[in-house]
């Protein structure tokens, strides 16, 4: 959580005295603003919506509901996920994280902005998939599809394979990196290797600010929510190809024209 709200805190300068307030009181009771409605925190701040709306853009999301997933993430993470009650109810509540990502990424689907990867993967000459960890499987699964359909892409597992790839590609070339966290350090240095190549980056990341998405000429954010049965990562990678799918998909489209 702290990590998120010291994020937060840097753009706070940038905000207007009013909405100043509504930063001030999310700082301070982030967790209590995670189960709250748009027009429930509105009342209680006595502002109106379209200013916490305009708070929360300022701050780097696209809106109040994008905030608050961002918050509620983190109170999961600051809570770890321990196996309790019956076997059904804790299925249930992870089958209900399952449908929450999957309507959250499809809320922050940007039509628009598929069609221009699509494009920009049309146009160029070599589509290069940048993931590492759990973020590899999805970028796979996207070169392999791209791979199907006739476009000259891949994906590689190597560290030391990616570092060469990123320095190789040029103006004529897409790559697409895929990050949970979008900090990631070696996810961050391939984005600088592109940026000094003139590479067309296109960056999807989990729900907060970071900076990968700063770095990318396009950018695609996922609902992701925190999740640990112990020590075992079971965080979410399908919105990943979900977003992936789609602009696979505007791809084809493109072809047909």
């Amino acid at each position: 959580m702290q990590t998120l709200l010291k994020r937060m805190v840097q753009r706070r300068d940038k905000l207007s005295q009013l909405e100043k307030q509504v930063f001030d009181y999310i700082i301070r009771n982030p967790e209590t603003v995670a189960g709250l409605k748009l027009d429930e925190l509105s009342k209680r701040l006595y502002v109106s919506t379209a200013t916490i709306s305009r708070t929360c853009r300022q701050l780097g999301f696209r809106g109040f509901q994008d905030m608050k997933f961002a918050l509620e993430q983190h109170v999961v993470k600051d809570k770890p996920v321990v196996p309790s009650g019956s076997p059904g109810s804790f299925l249930s509540a992870h089958l209900d994280r399952f449908r929450r990502e999957m309507e959250h990424t499809l809320a922050l689907a940007d039509q628009d902005k598929m069609k221009q990867a699509a494009e920009w993967i049309y146009k160029s000459i070599h589509v290069e998939f940048f993931g590492v960890g759990s973020s590899f499987a999805p970028c796979l699964d996207a070169a392999k599809k791209l791979m199907f359909a006739g476009k000259m892409c891949s994906a590689r597992e190597d560290w030391d394979e990616l570092r060469c790839a990123a320095a190789s590609l040029g103006p004529k070339d897409t790559a697409i990196l895929v990050s949970f966290s979008g900090e990631t350090v070696y996810i961050k240095e391939f984005a600088h290797i592109l940026l000094e190549r003139k590479v067309k980056t296109i960056a999807i990341t989990g729900n907060e600010p970071n900076r990968l998405q700063e770095m990318a000429d396009l950018s695609f954010r996922v609902g992701i929510e925190h999740c640990y049965y112990g020590e075992l990562d079971m965080c979410s990678r399908f919105p990943f190809i979900m977003i992936l799918d789609a602009i696979i998909l505007a791809y084809l489209e493109q072809v047909k024209k």
